[in-house]
């Protein structure tokens, strides 16, 4: 019996080999072991290097793989393996012989305490962590560290902030062919959360700061909350750097926490841009002036110069006004729309309460005042005043990511409104649709994605004939069945009948699979179908369009390139289209 404190030193060696070898590496070293997983593992971590050209270095070559083996083996577990290597000089060719022997167990881990230990439910959690070092498990190098990891982490959950890791004591047994691991920790007072601060001072206001504090003082120490009020707190852009940090305990043992964060610069400039060959060429630029009363709030004015359409929009952001994650928006915009059914001048008046999207299940809601004039309609109004709210659901299992690998989004949205000018209704859009994303292969090469949408026109005073035709349903486009001119899907009899543009109802539907080969270059396939319909009856008779994409990854979203191609040709305008923006289609 020895003591095995090369044990994780071990692991950390084999994990930088690793990490430092190309997956799947071609090296001239031949391994010849009866363990094909085993020798399969020891091949992916040789480096890839030139087949050796003497009998010299071919030795040196084997010499190499040999110590590379045998740092992994012990890393697994094997502390009885031997390794062999081998060369020979015509022709030049290195060769390592390994037999592992038997695979080393643990045995029941030993967890102890420097100092005062711990009440009995956080020893108790502590152990639990433990699971991954459970009698009989493969005596792994890195499920030390990862259960050791694990067993502090519960510790801190449980209110022992100044939990550290103390000794650590492996022992290899060759004779039992078993491990025993024995960790220790120092876990200090428990300790409770007092009140927030900031460092420097001054530059929210103190009622701010009170406001994204997510625990009432008194409460146990947890380290989520402290990660939850660093996330609250960047999101909002006002900062570049924040950390937390507890001060001493106060006389009722309450720790108070200090905020130390680095503002950021106070004006923002952001430019954005896409192209589709049926839609044009779009541009997106916004100024934000952040921090803009001392909450972490933003005042902005962003443009949209497009040929399909033109925006001007002031708006107050006020991040966390209506709760944590919740973000109180209030603004004015001007706005120009020219597309397949109908040419739009309006500007409108809006407040809302918008959940973060990093939020698992988020709720919004608002209200919106528009003054619109509709031309080239064939019938229907051409000015309304409309005043509309709105209520949103959304469940999101993705992740915050403009490139989602795995998860799900249902969203549902209901938008009651009155309308008068020309006519006078009142009405309940609604909406809604689910994305599922699944991946597959190695390192999720390989994503499906899939969306189902769906949309109701319900009139509850006079006709949805006399809706806003901006408030009727249409398909096609970028966003919606790529290949299609953008609105340029819906019942067209009604153009004929003298009727307002646009459907009462609308259903789509996208499968995408998106294949990354490099780094940073990706394809995709697609399939878009989508119609607008006044009757649930004609739902089925979707427009399809198909095509190919290329993705380029940015860092923080990807270059979409899409080719589409229209499959009806009673609605198609053109053989094709090109689509350019940042991001996924959905």
């Amino acid at each position: 019996m020895r003591l095995g404190s090369a044990f994780p030193t071990a692991m950390l060696a084999a994990s930088s080999l690793i990490a430092a070898a190309p997956a799947l590496a071609r090296s001239p070293v031949h391994v010849e072991v009866a363990d094909e997983e085993v020798g399969d593992a020891i091949a992916d971590l040789l480096p890839e290097r030139e087949a050796p050209t003497s009998l010299f270095e071919a030795e040196r070559v084997a010499e190499e793989a040999a110590a590379r083996a045998a740092v992994w083996l012990r890393s697994e577990g094997y502390y009885a393996a031997e390794v062999a290597p081998d060369a020979r000089e015509n022709p030049p060719a290195a060769t390592i012989t390994i037999a592992p022997g038997p695979r080393f167990r643990f045995t029941a881990p030993a967890l102890g305490y420097d100092g005062p230990a711990p009440d009995e439910e956080a020893q108790a959690s502590a152990l639990q962590a433990l699971n991954g070092l459970h009698e009989g498990a493969p005596a792994r190098a890195a499920s030390v560290l990862e259960a050791e990891a694990a067993a502090l982490g519960a510790l801190q959950h449980a209110g022992y902030a100044d939990a550290v890791s103390g000794e650590r004591r492996v022992v290899v047994d060759h004779a039992a062919e078993s491990v025993a691991v024995e960790l220790s920790f120092s876990v200090g007072a428990h300790a409770r959360l007092g009140a927030l601060h900031l460092e420097p001072a001054g530059l929210f206001r103190q009622g701010f700061i009170d406001s994204i504090r997510n625990w009432s003082p008194g409460d146990p120490y947890q380290p989520d909350a402290l990660t939850r009020l660093r996330r609250d707190l960047a999101a909002t852009g006002a900062v570049s750097r924040v950390a937390t940090r507890l001060a001493p305990a106060d006389a009722t043992g309450a720790r108070d926490v200090v905020l130390e964060v680095e503002a950021a610069p106070r004006n923002a400039y952001e430019l954005g841009f896409g192209y589709s060959s049926t839609d044009g060429f779009g541009v997106e630029a916004e100024w934000t002036r952040r921090n803009f009363t001392g909450r972490a709030d933003a005042l902005s004015v962003s443009t949209t110069l497009g040929e399909i359409r033109q925006d001007l929009t002031l708006a107050l952001t006020r991040p966390h006004a209506a709760g944590l994650g919740h973000t109180a928006n209030f603004g004015a915009s001007l706005q120009h729309e020219e597309n397949d059914a109908f040419t739009r001048q309006g500007v409108s008046l809006f407040a809302s309460v918008d959940a973060s999207t990093r939020l698992r299940v988020g709720k919004s809601y608002g209200a919106s005042l528009s003054a619109d004039r509709f031309d080239n309609v064939a019938s229907g109004v051409t000015d309304a005043l409309a005043l509309s709210t709105f209520a949103d659901l959304r469940n999101d299992t993705t992740g915050f990511s403009l490139d989602p690998r795995d998860g799900s989004i249902f969203e549902l949205r209901l938008e009651p409104t009155i309308s008068t000018g020309d006519a006078a209704l009142a009405f309940l859009r609604m909406t809604a649709e689910a994305r599922v994303f699944e991946s597959f292969a190695e390192d999720d090469t390989l994503t499906l994605a899939a969306r189902l949408g769906a949309g109701w026109l319900e009139p509850l005073a006079g006709s949805a004939d006399d809706a806003p035709p901006d408030r009727r349903f249409y398909a096609g486009g970028g966003g919606s069945v790529r290949g299609y001119a953008y609105h340029s899907i819906y019942p067209r009899e009604r153009d004929a009948l003298g009727l307002a543009p646009g459907g009462d109802g609308m259903v789509e539907a996208s499968l995408e699979a998106r294949w990354r080969f490099h780094e940073r270059w990706g394809a995709a396939f697609f399939v878009d179908g989508g119609t607008a319909f006044d009757d649930w009856s004609d739902a089925g008779a979707l427009s399809w369009g198909a095509g190919l994409g290329v993705r380029y990854d940015l860092g923080f979203a990807p270059l979409r390139v899409d080719f589409a191609f229209p499959l009806d040709n009673d609605r198609a305008q053109s053989d094709g289209a090109l689509y350019i923006s940042i991001g996924q289609a959905f």
